[in-house]
């Protein structure tokens, strides 16, 4: 696919017949398309964040609980278990029933509601591995819950946050079930842009917008972990 993006061929055709970057031009210059890819990237950091916020604290609770945890997580990872066709009707006759498709909220919802099992897991995952004896130190020693979280469990814990914020940011960017369901004029998606063009156009723009796409979520990835402080080894302050 992405030696495709490269194709100077008006059809996707292999081998390419020669090389080119006009499909690239081409994306640029395609208002549409770099429409839908703004929505894309905005819809997926604020999901990813949010479901990394939201998941952090499920993944505390999970991981911390002893008599329910397998209710709570069976409860957490619920959407895992129910088909995203499903989750997207469901939402799209709530959203009809309030009067609210096609919201770009309505959009954020329903992917922190299909990303957030995996930030949940990640972070549960990681917060296993923290020694309580290390957290009652530092309460001990005068740290309130909040810095006690910041300066010693964050620290310990950060490689599953980056981890789960990852994983939903890559699972939002890619999503075409829901936006198929609750997208509207004002928000729709690179996917679903890219679903409904290949319909009349089996273009190498196709390509080009996939290697856009896989370049744009490397850049989040490493920019997020420079932010996590991953380039180097972790320590706790």
């Amino acid at each position: 696919m992405l030696i495709e993006a490269f194709n100077d061929s008006d059809d996707m055709t292999f081998p390419p017949q020669g090389l080119t970057l006009r499909w690239f031009r081409a994306f640029v210059e395609n208002g549409d398309f770099v429409t839908s890819l703004v929505v894309s990237l905005k819809l997926g950091l604020i999901a990813a964040a949010i479901s990394t916020a939201l998941g952090t604290m499920a993944g505390i609770a999970l991981a911390r609980s002893r008599s329910s945890s397998a209710s709570l997580e069976t409860l957490l990872m619920a959407p895992l278990y129910v088909p995203r066709v499903l989750i997207g009707l469901s939402l799209l006759l709530a959203f009809a029933w309030l009067d609210v498709t096609g919201a770009l909220w309505g959009m954020i919802l329903g992917h922190v509601l299909i990303t957030m099992p995996y930030a949940t897991r990640t972070v549960a995952v990681g917060m296993r591995a923290v020694e309580l004896s290390v957290q009652e130190a530092a309460r001990m020693l005068g740290a309130t819950r909040w810095q006690t979280f910041r300066l010693v469990t964050m620290p310990i814990i950060r490689s599953s946050l980056l981890s789960g914020f990852i994983f939903a940011l890559i699972i939002s960017f890619s999503d075409i079930y829901l936006a198929i369901f609750i997208s509207g004029p004002e928000t729709i998606t690179l996917p679903m842009r890219l679903f409904t063009f290949m319909e009349w156009d089996q273009s190498p723009l196709v390509a080009a917008a996939s290697a856009i796409q896989i370049a744009l979520i490397l850049a989040v990835v490493v920019v997020t972990g420079r932010l996590f402080g991953l380039s180097g080894p972790g320590r706790v302050e």
